[in-house]
């Protein structure tokens, strides 16, 4: 977990969001792994002292991993709202009266010669 920590704590403006998805299962699994050991510990361990004595260790590693990801979490959804806004400036869903909604973009004046009246041959 330490090494997913400051992978996290490294993070930049601009994050593979694919290597992000990586590392957040990493975690998972290491939660997983480290819970069913300390389960396992506590299950073998008849001592309520013994076991009183580890809670706060136990709580600190769950605190670690909520804050990790959370953050994790944060990246996702930041990487998510920037492709769907991306996505809504292009026009993909029909108006209620069935038109397509177009992108706000303003284009150039186009000027065209005026007629003064005069013909010429």
């Amino acid at each position: 977990m330490t090494h997913i920590k400051k992978y996290v704590d490294s993070f930049q403006d601009t994050v593979d969001v694919h290597d992000v998805y990586f590392r957040l299962h990493l975690l998972e699994k290491v939660w997983e792994e480290c819970n069913a050991a300390k389960d396992q510990l506590e299950y073998n361990d008849d001592d309520d002292d013994e076991t009183q004595q580890h809670e706060p260790d136990r709580e600190a590693f769950t605190e670690i991993y909520c804050e990790l990801r959370a953050r994790i979490h944060r990246v996702i959804s930041e990487d998510r709202r920037a492709k769907e806004s991306a996505e809504s400036q292009t026009p993909t869903a029909p108006h209620e009266n069935g038109n397509f909604l177009a992108p706000k973009i303003k284009l150039p004046t186009i000027g065209f010669p005026k007629f003064g009246g005069q013909i010429t041959v």
